[in-house]
């Protein structure tokens, strides 16, 4: 569900002269458009230096990825190329529509789960980023059906629990998989899944997440991850007491008007700014 749908259309920026078409292809290459445009340029910034977060954060190893949409052209995103996520750098960024297919020409090798990114930035337009991981405190919830639910007020933002996608219910011709979102029909499904949540368990292989921002997204991953390892500790100690649907909506309004204050420490951790 693209914000600008086949339609044709011509945008002039202050700086410089863009053209999109219907299929969301942009004529500038992504060092251009940063050349062009501070909006591109500090969200590019931003994505490398939340790919070292991530990593240092432990919400991805050598694996996963993080997305943002392109903020002067929402039929865009931009991923890095296929690599670990620690080692992301400016030039690694790619630009992608949301059908998952490189722009401006790039053959360079991408992530092969870019559908995940595609899917839900297509189908939801209140979202501008995606991370997706394999965090091991996660897996277990996706594997036994169990529900992930918010046990404190830094992990609001899960709500009244998580939902799971099940690759079978989906793949074709066979239900058997490699389990991974490696087209645009499993990433729509993905997305289906994930539905208005912002966090979504895939069974045997790890999670998303989504947010108006990276900033966003990165704080939601982290205590998505944190929320795991308390929920099970605690579950071994007795019955858990989870937030109520209205504790989770007030705490979730009050804690992320602050997830500046953990992106700060955490930049300073990987050497941003």
């Amino acid at each position: 569900m693209p914000l600008i749908a086949k339609k044709e259309y011509l945008q002039i920026s202050l700086v410089g002269l863009w053209i999109f078409i219907a299929n969301g292809v942009s004529a500038a290459s992504v060092q251009e458009q940063m050349d062009q445009s501070p909006e591109v340029k500090a969200a590019i910034i931003e994505l490398v230096l939340a790919n070292h977060i991530l990593y240092d954060q432990n919400a991805v190893d050598g694996y996963g990825h993080i997305s943002i949409r392109n903020p002067i052209n929402p039929n865009t995103f931009f991923l890095a190329r296929s690599v670990a996520p620690s080692l992301a750098q400016i030039s690694d960024v790619m630009e992608f529509d949301m059908d998952g297919k490189a722009l401006n020409g790039d053959t360079r090798v991408a992530y092969g789960e870019r559908f995940i990114h595609s899917g839900i930035l297509r189908n939801r337009p209140d979202i501008n980023s995606v991370v997706h991981g394999h965090a091991a405190s996660i897996l277990p919830y996706g594997l036994t059906q169990g529900n992930l639910k918010p046990v404190y007020h830094m992990s609001a933002f899960l709500g009244e629990g998580t939902p799971i996608f099940e690759i079978r219910e989906f793949a074709q011709p066979s239900p058997d998989t490699d389990m991974f979102i490696s087209n645009p029909t499993l990433g729509q499904a993905l997305a289906k899944t994930m539905g208005q949540k912002n966090f979504v368990l895939m069974r045997g292989h790890g999670y998303a997440a989504a947010g108006e921002s990276i900033r966003q997204v990165v704080f939601r991953s982290v205590y998505a991850i944190q929320n795991a390892t308390i929920q099970t500790e605690a579950s071994k100690m007795g019955k858990v007491q989870y937030l109520t649907a209205e504790e989770a909506k007030k705490s979730q309004a009050t804690i992320e008007k602050t997830i500046n204050r953990p992106w700060e420490l955490w930049s300073l951790r990987v050497g941003g700014k």
